[in-house]
């Protein structure tokens, strides 16, 4: 999924990468929605005289964009029944992970499935899973009977009380399992939310404040943004959550190069890391200080290395071998 600023630029990457390896067939791109910028007070703010300051309409927008486009009913066509999905800034994202796609597909029977890690620290700036007592969408599933329907609550909108309070039996947080915005879906459910929401199902919007380019220059102002995880409670029990290893499924790059966390810097070393423990747990030994590469082409996670790295010894980051697979 693409935006209007993003969309030519990652076409032509994909373009000028052979779509990496992919039959040009195979890979489907497709927009997001857009909605309109305002000010504090309410007003909306224009981009230039004639038209409105819009920004992409977050990544909950990602079910209605499916539907528009056609993409929902190509899969049904063609017989798929379940999508992985992962965030693009995830330098450890493991895409079609056989462990976490059986386990919801062939498991759980889940219709919504997340992949979650445990808090770093208290104060991590990251979604955690909750149970919330009423359905945050317009669903009649809703009872306050009920123990509750899963979702997300975003950093920024935890209490500092609850994000540290711990359990004294345990010792663990409350709320303590990370939301990395790797999810499954099935197809089934998918189609159903996208009928509800092209109904006039409404999702809540959350408030992000930022510079917003207009007419006068940037000024201060207000995009809404939707969440994917906003209509997860509309899958009811059928819900699964796959605890991974942060070392081995999150480091993601959300602050500039030199930041102490979540920068391009700390998701290298933890991808170098990664792919060192996988030489060394086949019979290699990594004596390079930044670790080494493999390429997803030699190794998937770690598996069929022995043939290539038993006995051997790399003091190199880069080694041919481990990056492009044998003839």
């Amino acid at each position: 999924m693409t935006s209007t600023f993003t969309h030519a630029d990652t076409l032509a990457h994909f373009e000028a990468h052979n779509f990496f390896g992919l039959a040009r067939e195979q890979v489907t791109f497709f927009q997001q929605g857009f909605l309109p910028c305002f000010t504090e007070d309410g007003r909306l703010i224009l981009e230039t005289r004639g038209s409105l300051a819009m920004a992409p309409d977050g990544n909950g927008g990602v079910y209605l964009s499916l539907a528009r486009s056609g993409i929902l009913d190509a899969m049904t066509a063609a017989g798929i029944e379940c999508l992985d999905c992962y965030c693009v800034d995830n330098s450890l994202a493991r895409l079609g992970d056989p462990r976490f796609i059986g386990y919801c597909h062939g498991v759980a029977k889940a219709d919504v499935g997340a992949r979650v890690v445990a808090k770093a620290y208290p104060e991590e700036k990251v979604g955690v899973f909750a149970l919330r007592r009423a359905a945050t969408v317009s669903t009649t599933a809703a009872d306050t009977a009920h123990p509750g329907f899963l979702t997300v609550l975003e950093y920024s909108e935890l209490d500092p009380k609850l994000a540290t309070a711990t359990d004294s039996s345990t010792g663990q947080l409350y709320f303590n399992w990370s939301n990395i915005c790797m999810h499954y879906f099935s197809v089934k459910w998918l189609r159903s939310v996208a009928t509800q929401l092209l109904a006039g199902g409404n999702t809540p919007y959350h408030v992000a404040r930022k510079r917003i380019p207009s007419v006068t220059g940037s000024v201060p102002g207000i995009k809404l943004e939707l969440f994917i995880f906003d209509i997860f409670p509309l899958a009811g029990d059928k819900t699964a959550l796959v605890q991974v290893d942060r070392r081995e499924d999150f480091a993601p790059v959300k602050n500039a190069p030199g930041s102490a966390v979540d920068s391009p810097n700390t998701a290298r070393s933890a991808l170098l890391s990664l792919h060192a423990s996988w030489v060394r747990a086949a019979g290699g030994e990594v004596t390079c200080d930044e670790g080494v590469e493999v390429s997803p082409l030699v190794s998937y996670a770690g598996e069929g290395l022995e043939s290539i790295v038993l006995g051997k010894t790399y003091s190199n980051l880069l080694v041919p071998e481990l990056l492009h697979p044998p003839p």
